[in-house]
């Protein structure tokens, strides 16, 4: 199964929860030509877990495990299988990829054994192991309130090449939010953005576009700010920072699109081609 990445087109911080949590506007995007594949593969006894391609953690840690026990749990099935995870989306780099495995397990075990679990009590178990894996039980462009896993479709009438950037490095999601700045501005705001993605200007949807997570971000890392200058000098209509980084997303017209990520590989040859979907 192929989990993808997302980025956030819209995020805004409205204020802490007393649960630690943040109180968000979040309007998620499938990146669908960037992907983890997801096997299951009948086992002897438990769950184990096999990795390839980018390096993360294998053990009880990883959500795909805490995934596949949450599923046990839930179904009361002692559960048999080996999950191998072929590993593209690269790590903390705020375009969900964890969330999008853990996901996929959550759909994968569910099929594997039959279906013994409505969507709704698979949501639940979503939402108990992440905000975002919510959004990939069914990734489709959708707005995320409560802490992002409330969701409901949004429409996207606008046409717009999105353009996916990331750096070689990773920021944690934790780090982020603790270096959140005291005062977020009041605009754009989600009505303003949701009224340009129904309409068909380009330019006025690029405007609306917000992440109140980018600039600790920014800050702490010069390189994504000649990185977002790079891809504006070359076309880009704006760009922000992805969930909460350190990838960066540029809107772009279609028919401009292959050229600005040609020319952005051009200086920044020694990071991954820029991602290129279009909506």
């Amino acid at each position: 199964m192929k989990a993808v990445a997302k980025t956030n087109l819209f995020l805004r911080v409205l204020g802490k929860r007393h649960d630690a949590y943040h109180e968000l506007e979040n309007v998620f995007v499938p990146v669908r030509d960037l992907y983890d594949d997801v096997e299951l593969m009948p086992g002897e006894d438990g769950v184990s877990l096999h990795i390839e391609g980018e390096a993360v953690p294998s053990d009880q840690d990883n959500l795909c495990f805490k995934a596949a026990k949450a599923f046990s749990h839930a179904s009361g099935m002692a559960l048999r299988v080996d999950i191998v995870l072929h590993k593209n989306i690269p790590v903390a780099a705020g375009l969900g990829g964890g969330a999008s495995d853990a996901a996929a397990v959550l759909l994968l075990l569910n099929e594997h054994y039959g279906n013994p679990l409505e969507k709704a009590k698979l949501a639940e178990l979503a939402s108990s192991l992440g905000a975002d894996v919510p959004f990939f039980l069914k990734p489709e462009p959708a707005l995320g309130t409560g802490i992002g896993d409330v969701l409901r479709p949004i429409c996207l009438n606008v046409h717009f090449a999105l353009l996916v950037v990331t750096p070689c490095f990773p920021v944690p999601v934790k780090w982020t939010y603790a270096h959140l700045p005291s005062a977020l501005p009041e605009a754009p705001c989600l009505d303003d953005f949701l009224a340009s993605a129904k309409g068909d200007d380009i330019y006025s949807f690029a405007k609306m576009c917000r992440n109140d997570l980018e600039e600790p971000v920014f800050k702490k890392f010069p390189l994504l700010c000649a990185m977002r200058d790079c891809l504006m000098e070359n076309g880009a209509l704006t760009v922000h920072v992805s969930g909460s980084g350190p990838s960066l997303f540029a809107i772009a017209d279609t028919s401009k699109a292959k050229g600005i990520a040609g020319r952005f590989h051009e200086k920044y040859h020694t990071f991954k081609p820029p991602v290129v979907a279009c909506f």
